[in-house]
């Protein structure tokens, strides 16, 4: 949110559509969620200003001041960055502004960091981008303005999947009904795209039985818009109300409501305009798609591994893609479209189903693409069930292909006091050239931004570094961002890889947590189904703590306890004579135990569960956690993870005929192998998840 002195009516329509959206959650069943908001102008921006209450995120709106001025760029694209790294994945961000970005060299880091984690920004402009001259803001400097001074904005939202409205001050409030439109929940995109043509293209998208509400926004200024529906019949949008749609026109912005109940089938839109226009379509539904792009396994890396940046474009690569709201039981046959950016198909690819994705209503999908195409595109998921009936859903952010790969190294720790290096390649699959490398980092802690130009050979590479110094105030746990850019030149072209990087303490903690051995049961027989084993583990941590669990493998149960098992339950030195006990009085044995877990155990956990936090547990580090895992003698293994405060990750494998003497005798891994513990957040105003 720009806060100079002109931004009065911004802050207030601001104000306005929060209080709207509130409102409705607060009268709806949708959780209120967490708040967003960064304020910039001339030469300052910031802070980052969050909130879980709506009341307390209110304050923050009603407390900013539109004040100042000066000359006319600001520092905006700061303030991007800002949320970008504050944000969770598939955030929507809304900038307020009226002026040009000032500090345009960190375009490459916004752009980098948008498309890392897929998230839309929208700009909505209360300035003409034809005025060469400043009067409204009554700016100290009358230098003449650049009449394509906010290209940076139209290419940020273009490659994003957002959109950039110019408007006024009179229909700013009205247009920020798009800030409204695209943060409800299970919000989907069923058609996106850019139309630069002064004909009249036709676009397509299709509405199938889960979609509810879809609404249509049009950027720019047409001459001519005709909707034609599944069967047939046809409206002259900009001439006609009803009563196939009603349209709302604003400075800037067409606002297309399909009138409810909305058919089924394939819709059709065509537009006439003088200047380039952007569709956008979206509705509610319960289904929609993630995807990611991974590359092929080799000895080194078994398994998908996930492709830095973007794609290289005429390589072969794999399309994973995650569907939410459909069941396997529903019998739908999945593919994926790769679309040009004017709509235009480019490359089918076949889906087929993952192991990994049988459970709930996720479905995991995977194909191949043989080729990369070369230009910019889009992904498209296109779906049918028996019955015939089709779905398509569409992601909004644009792939860059490129012919340029950059690799970056595991990511080091950044220490306070120390310098880091860290290590990248960059992989030139075009003629030889030069290149440049930029870098940034959201705490100011690079030594050298950049650029760094050096020359690479055809199908050469080339390995270099970028250096940290953290300072020695630095807080442990701060994680800082780092984005590095590549440019080539003739032909110009681009990659990026984000890094994310940890500040340590001087002495961390790189030692995993111990899980050993209390007490094997087994009471296996011929008919696996009707008996079964069980291990008991104490799991400590005596530096920095437990901090999570999780059931990685196994069919069975994880018990956690209060306390340590009975003295019953215990494990002699000879571990023999007690697999001896177990077997003559397992009834015995069988009934303590049950009495012990009834009466003393805190929580369970299965394989699908997520890691369960334990470190309100075990404040004492000294003493360990009791957990007994249970299992029927049809699946003998089962390994369970363990993490500690400082992110290192013990390995516990378990097995029925598990002996004593095996204690501890797990792998390890370092705090690069920390549990993610999901933390969902929706944001309002500025910015806002809305996609799957």
């Amino acid at each position: 949110m720009d806060t100079t002195g002109s931004m009065f009516e911004e802050i207030t329509a601001a104000r306005l559509r929060a209080h709207s959206i509130i409102q409705n959650r607060a009268n709806g069943t949708e959780h209120p969620g967490t708040f967003l908001l960064v304020p910039f102008h001339d030469p300052g921006f910031g802070p980052v200003y969050e909130a879980d209450d709506p009341n307390q995120f209110m304050e923050f709106l009603e407390n900013l001041m539109a004040l100042g001025g000066g000359d006319e760029p600001e520092m905006s694209l700061s303030a991007i960055q800002l949320a970008l790294t504050h944000s969770p994945p598939l955030s929507e961000i809304f900038v307020f502004t009226d002026a040009s970005a000032k500090d345009d060299y960190l375009f490459d880091a916004v752009k980098a960091l948008a498309l890392e984690k897929q998230s839309k920004i929208t700009f909505l402009l209360t300035e003409d981008p034809s005025h060469t001259t400043r009067v409204r803001r009554k700016r100290r400097s009358k230098d003449s303005l650049s009449p394509d001074r906010f290209a940076l904005y139209s290419s940020l939202s273009s490659l994003s999947g957002g959109m950039t409205i110019f408007t006024t001050n009179s229909d700013i409030h009205r247009v920020s009904a798009v800030v409204e439109d695209n943060i409800a929940v299970n919000k989907v995109t069923l058609l996106h795209v850019k139309s630069d043509q002064e004909l009249m293209p036709r676009h397509s998208f299709r509405v199938d039985s889960s979609v509810k509400k879809v609404t249509i926004h049009v950027t720019g200024t047409m001459t001519e818009c005709i909707l034609t529906s599944p069967s047939a019949q046809t409206q002259f949008l900009l001439r006609d109300q009803g009563p196939m749609a009603e349209v709302e026109y604003f400075q800037g912005l067409y606002r297309i409501s399909l009138s409810p109940p909305v058919q089924p089938g394939q819709w059709h839109l065509q537009a006439m305009s003088n200047d380039h226009i952007t569709f956008n379509v979206i509705a509610d539904s319960s289904v929609d798609f993630l995807y990611y792009f991974a590359s092929a396994p080799n000895e080194t890396h078994p398994g998908l591994s996930r492709v830095e940046g973007c794609p290289v474009a005429g390589a072969p690569v794999f399309l994973v893609l995650t569907v939410n709201g459909v069941t396997s039981a529903e019998q739908v046959s999945f593919d994926a479209m790769l679309l040009g950016t004017e709509g235009q198909s480019l490359h089918q690819v076949k889906l087929d189903r993952s192991s990994s994705g049988s459970f709930s209503t996720l479905e995991e999908l995977v194909g191949f693409v043989d080729s990369v195409p070369a230009v910019p595109f889009y992904v498209q998921l296109r779906g049918t069930d028996v019955r015939g009936n089709k779905l398509e859903r569409a992601s909004t952010e644009m792939v860059l292909p490129s012919h340029i790969q950059i690799q970056t190294s595991s990511a080091p720790h950044l220490v306070p006091g120390h310098r880091t290096t860290v290590d990248f390649d960059i992989l030139n699959h075009g003629p030889a050239r030069l290149f440049n490398l930029t870098a940034d980092d959201d705490c100011g802690y690079l030594l050298m931004r950049g650029p760094h130009r050096f020359h690479v050979e055809k199908q050469g590479s080339f390995h270099g570094q970028v250096y940290l110094l953290t300072p020695a105030s630095a807080q442990a746990g701060v994680t800082v961002t780092l984005t590095l850019t590549v440019h080539a030149h003739d032909p110009p072209e681009s990659n990026y890889a984000v890094v994310y990087l940890t500040v340590v303490p001087l002495n961390a903690d790189a030692s995993p947590p111990s899980c050993s051995v209390v007490r094997v049961q087994s009471d296996c027989t011929e008919i696996c189904s009707q008996s079964s084993w069980s291990v008991s583990l104490a799991v400590s941590d005596s530096r920095s703590g437990l901090a999570a669990l999780q059931v990685h493998k196994g069919e069975g149960v994880l018990t956690l306890f209060h306390s340590s098992p009975p003295a019953e339950h215990s494990t002699g030195e000879a571990h023999s004579s007690e697999q001896q006990h177990a077997h003559k009085n397992t009834a015995t044995s069988r009934g303590l135990h049950h009495q012990y877990e009834r009466h003393n155990y805190r929580a369970r956990l299965k394989t699908e569960d997520p890691p369960l936090n334990v470190s309100k547990w075990t404040l004492d580090s000294s003493q360990p956690l009791w957990v007994t895992y249970t299992s029927t003698c049809c699946s003998d293994q089962a390994e369970v993870l363990v993490w500690n405060s400082a992110g290192n990750m013990k390995r516990c494998p378990l097995t029925s005929g598990q002996q004593r003497r095996h204690k501890d005798r797990s792998t390890e891994s370092s705090g690069a192998g920390r549990a993610k513990l999901t933390i969902v957040s929706l944001l309002l105003v500025l910015l806002w998840p809305t996609r799957l």
